[in-house]
């Protein structure tokens, strides 16, 4: 719908060609917030019973927006107490923390629009940190244990030729691809640049550092 409407009043209501009407969508509003509360009402405006269905649509972006934090803050709070923390002190915790952590983004969208930017890119490192984890505790073995653990869907070795093989190669070339498209000449080792090949690495090397420290630390509390 956001897309369909961008083209729609860009290039039939005012005359733009293809590529405008791409960078125009590349760079409306920081991370991409542009999107929904520009394109959208403009959308609406032009509905039948518009108004209602505006209300409709931000009423329920919020309510997933909500539900988007409830699972945010009961992973690291379900963390936390299986290491014998009360649930209500995990809760309060994580809650301030993300809060904490949370204010620079909500007080400039500048910020945002890294966090947006050096976050979005490093799920494709979660994920193939998730499948060297399998791989190193054994692909295969994986695959017997869950198959042996209900009557669901079972997995066959395809599986394990997807994690063992393609899940590494697609995040390594869509790594590189995208920190290709930050490569900016002369600007790409300034780690405070908002879009920069640095401002990734440096982000990333700070948490990958911060596991390493408290790597022994936080496994002892699952070995006890």
């Amino acid at each position: 719908m956001v897309f369909g409407t961008v083209f729609a009043v860009l290039k039939h209501e005012m005359g733009m060609n293809d590529i405008q009407v791409l960078e125009i969508m590349k760079t409306s509003g920081p991370a991409s917030t542009g999107l929904t509360f520009i394109w959208m009402p403009q959308l609406f405006n032009k509905m039948f019973g518009g108004g209602l269905l505006s209300i409709l649509f931000f009423l329920g972006l919020t309510f997933a927006g909500f539900s988007s934090l409830i699972a945010m803050l009961e992973l690291p709070a379900r963390v936390m107490v299986d290491t014998g923390m009360k649930r209500n002190t995990a809760i309060v915790i994580i809650v301030f923390l993300v809060f904490l952590l949370g204010l620079p983004s909500a007080r400039n969208l500048d910020i945002l629009s890294n966090q947006d930017f050096v976050w979005g890119v490093g799920l494709m490192m979660s994920g193939a940190l998730i499948a060297a984890m399998i791989i190193r505790q054994g692909a295969n073995g994986i695959r017997i244990e869950l198959n042996s653990a209900g009557d669901d869907l079972k997995l066959g070795k395809w599986w394990t030729y997807i994690i063992k093989w393609f899940i590494p190669s697609a995040a390594g070339v869509l790594l590189v691809w995208w920190l290709a498209q930050s490569f900016v000449p002369g600007d790409w080792y300034n780690p405070f640049t908002q879009f920069s090949f640095m401002t990734c690495i440096f982000q990333w090397s700070i948490v990958i550092l911060l596991l390493i420290i408290f790597n022994r630390r936080i496994t002892g509390f699952f070995i006890k």
